[in-house]
């Protein structure tokens, strides 16, 4: 038999041939190929897509988790009906703060870090000036009772208690924020501008002059005939507390 073949060296079989021997691998049909492109941040997108997911899902869940606890408080409140206003599964909930405990602590927390955050920097803008610390004050506290008239109710609620998760609010909290507003107190009666009075008792009248209108903002109005949340009768109680506490309002 003969070592050479009688097949031409370009013709399809040939090429074949070659291929399978492992040496040339040819196209039959003639295409060039290209090699195929790896897009090597694909996986980084994907993490990022995906924690962007889970914190809308958790913004979801603290949000539907202040609606209930603020109306039904920490023992009228479960994890599944946070699930449900937030239209998330109830294993997602837990997924995220493993406890009903935990999920009230962590919606409290982040309404306040909020909150104090706001307040830092509008007092820190008000400088050295007594007054327009506690005017700042009055303000910003009226206008988060507004957004939030929640947190008013649950720590109403847990201070009817006296609960260990209020002493959680109290320590990371509020014990800072009383002495804060407090010594702004002490500072404009020095100053001859605040109606003297103990400054403990003046912070309570503005906490619950400023919150308590918004936690009961039906029956306010119902009786009233006012819609406590508009711009107007903010900014009236504004100045309503205004009155109350400097000695020629501002």
């Amino acid at each position: 038999m003969a070592e050479t073949s009688d097949i031409p060296e370009d013709s399809a079989p040939a090429k074949r041939r070659r291929a399978s021997s492992g040496r040339i691998a040819v196209r039959l049909d003639g295409a060039e190929t290209h090699p195929v492109a790896i897009d090597q941040k694909a996986p980084q997108r994907q993490r990022k897509r995906a924690s962007r997911r889970g914190d809308d899902v958790r913004e979801r869940i603290l949000a539907a988790a202040l609606e209930c606890f603020g109306a039904f408080g920490f023992e009228g409140t479960s994890t599944r009906a946070v699930a449900d206003r937030a239209d998330v599964t109830h294993t997602l909930v837990l997924y995220h703060f493993q406890s009903k405990e935990a999920l009230w602590i962590a919606t409290i927390d982040n309404a306040l870090k909020r909150y104090s955050a706001e307040m830092k920097a509008h007092l820190e803008s008000a400088g050295d000036s007594a007054a327009a610390g506690l005017r700042t004050f009055i303000e910003q506290f009226i206008r988060m009772s507004a957004r939030q008239p929640q947190i008013h109710r649950i720590l109403t609620m847990e201070s009817n208690q006296d609960t260990s998760r209020l002493q959680w609010v109290i320590e990371n909290y509020l014990r800072e924020h009383f002495g804060a507003i407090r010594e702004l107190i002490r500072a404009g009666q020095d100053q001859g501008i605040v109606r003297q009075c103990d400054p403990a008792r003046m912070y309570y009248m503005i906490i619950s002059a400023g919150g308590t209108p918004f936690t009961v903002s039906t029956e306010y109005r119902e009786l009233t005939g006012r819609d406590v949340f508009s711009e107007t009768e903010i900014l009236r109680n504004i100045a309503f507390l205004y009155e109350l506490v400097f000695i020629d309002a501002p």
